[in-house]
C-alpha cells in the first residue's frame, strides 16, 4: 500500500488491530446522534479499582516516585509477582531473572513472540482468541497456525488433534484458559495432555491466564505450569485488568526463562524503557492487600453469568455454550446470518443503528469467528437484559420475514 508516496510496509498493513475498540467508536457516535446503546462490546469491568489500590499509587505520588525504573520492573513488585506465582502455581521463578513486568498483558504478549520466534517458525494458537496472538506473531515473521475452536468441541484445545497440526517448523502452541472470547476453559486432562505434547516435540507454551481468578460453578483453573516437568519452555503471561479492575492503569508481566529473559527485557527497554513507576506500587498492593474485592466482581459476574444465559435461552435460532469462565459469551448466530445475508460485522453494526446495542462480531476474534458474536457481561444485570433483549427482539423481526 502507498500513501503520498511511502509504502506502508507489510508487517504493519498484516497487523489485526483489536476491533473491539473500533465496535466501540462506533457505538458512541451511534450515542452522539440519539440513539441509546447498551454497552455489550467491551471486555472492561465496569468496576472501579480497589480503593486500596489506588491509595497506594496516591501514596507513591507523594513520595515522588515518578521516576524511571529499571526495564523489566521495580524489585518490590517482580518479589510480590514471584510469591504470588509460588503461591498459586507451587514453581519458583526468580525475581531478578525470570520476571518481567509490562505495560498490560498486551505488551507481554507482544514482546514475548519478538523474543521468542524466528522467521518462519510455526504457531498454534485459539482462533476465534484474542486477536493480539496472531498479529504478534506475524509481525516477528512466524506463519500463524488456528487451532479452531466451535461451539461443536465445545471452544477447547486436545492434544490429539493438535498433534496433527504439529510439523518440523512448529515452535509454540498458545493457550488462553480461561477464553477471551469463548467463556471456555482447559480441563486438567486436556492441559496436561497438551504439556506433554509440547514436551515431547520440545516446543514452547504460552500460557495467557489474565482471566484465571474468574471461575465459576466452583471449577477450577489448571495452568501448564502445573505439570510441566520444565517449566522453561513454559512462558506465563498475566496482568492487573481484569483481576483488579485496573484496565487503564496498563500493567501486566511476563514469567519466562532465564535463558530467554535477557533478551525479552532487551525489546521491552526498546518499546517502553519501562513500565509506569506509581502504578507499580499499586500492583504490589493489589498482590499483597485484601482480596475480597476480586471475590466479590467474580460472585457478581456469575450472577450476571446466569443473567445472559436465561436470556439467551429465551430466543430462538441461536446456539451457545453456558460460559465456565471470563466475561464473555459467543453465540452462534449463523442461522440468523444466513437469513439476513450478512456477516457478522455487519450484522453487529446494524444492532447498533437499529437496535441499540452493541455487541462484538465474531470475525474481530478471528477468521474462525464468522457466524458468532461476542457477549460481554462486564456490564450491570439491568444492562444485560436489555441489551440481550434487543438482540432478541432484532432476531424476532429477522425470523418472521
Amino acid at each position: 500500500m502507498v500513501v503520498e508516496g511511502f509504502s506502508i510496509p507489510r508487517r504493519i498493513l498484516d497487523l489485526q488491530a483489536e476491533a473491539a475498540f473500533i465496535v466501540l467508536e462506533k457505538a458512541k457516535l451511534a450515542e452522539r446522534k440519539g440513539i441509546d446503546v447498551v454497552h455489550l462490546e467491551i471486555g472492561e469491568p465496569d468496576f472501579d479499582t480497589p480503593q486500596h489500590v489506588k491509595e497506594a499509587a496516591i501514596e507513591a505520588l507523594r513520595r515522588n516516585e515518578t521516576h524511571y525504573t529499571p526495564t523489566p520492573g521495580i524489585q518490590e513488585l517482580r518479589e510480590a509477582i514471584s510469591e504470588y506465582l509460588r503461591e498459586v502455581y507451587g514453581v519458583d521463578f526468580d525475581w531478578r531473572s525470570n520476571i518481567a513486568v509490562t505495560v498490560g498483558a498486551k505488551q507481554a504478549v507482544f514482546a514475548v513472540m519478538l523474543t521468542l520466534l524466528e522467521e518462519g517458525d510455526e504457531v498454534i494458537y485459539p482462533n476465534p482468541g484474542y486477536p493480539a496472538y496472531s498479529s504478534a506473531a506475524r509481525y516477528a515473521g512466524a506463519r500463524v497456525v488456528p487451532y479452531r475452536f466451535t461451539i461443536d468441541n465445545g471452544f477447547s484445545m486436545k492434544a490429539d488433534v493438535l498433534s496433527e497440526m504439529i510439523t518440523s517448523k512448529t515452535r509454540m502452541i498458545v493457550l488462553n484458559s480461561p477464553s477471551n472470547p469463548c467463556g471456555s476453559i482447559l480441563s486438567s486432562q486436556e492441559v496436561r495432555g497438551i504439556v506433554e505434547l509440547a514436551e515431547d516435540h520440545k516446543l514452547y507454551i504460552v500460557s495467557d491466564e489474565i482471566y484465571r481468578p474468574i471461575l465459576f460453578d466452583g471449577l477450577q483453573h489448571y495452568s501448564p505450569l502445573n505439570y510441566a516437568s520444565d517449566i522453561d519452555k513454559v512462558v506465563l503471561i498475566d496482568g492487573f485488568s481484569k483481576r483488579y479492575a485496573m484496565t487503564g492503569w496498563r500493567l501486566g508481566y511476563a514469567a519466562i526463562s532465564k535463558q530467554f529473559h535477557p533478551y525479552l527485557v532487551k525489546v521491552l527497554n526498546v518499546m517502553t524503557s519501562c513500565p509506569v513507576s506509581f502504578a507499580q506500587h499499586a500492583a504490589i498492593a493489589a498482590l499483597r492487600g485484601p482480596q475480597e474485592p476480586v471475590y466479590e466482581m467474580v460472585r457478581e459476574y456469575e450472577k450476571r453469568r446466569e443473567v445472559v444465559v436465561e436470556e439467551l435461552s429465551k430466543i430462538d435460532g441461536i446456539r451457545f455454550v453456558k460460559p465456565a469462565g471470563a466475561f464473555y459469551a459467543f453465540v452462534d448466530i449463523s442461522r440468523i446470518l444466513s437469513k439476513v445475508g450478512k456477516h457478522s460485522e455487519e450484522f453487529v453494526l446494524d444492532l447498533i443503528e437499529k437496535y441499540g446495542v452493541a455487541f462484538l462480531h465474531g470475525t474481530a476474534m478471528g477468521s474462525y469467528g464468522e457466524g458468532y458474536i461476542r457477549i460481554s457481561f462486564a456490564n450491570s444485570i439491568d444492562n444485560i437484559r436489555k441489551g440481550i433483549g434487543r438482540l432478541r427482539k432484532a432476531v424476532e423481526e429477522i425470523m418472521e420475514e
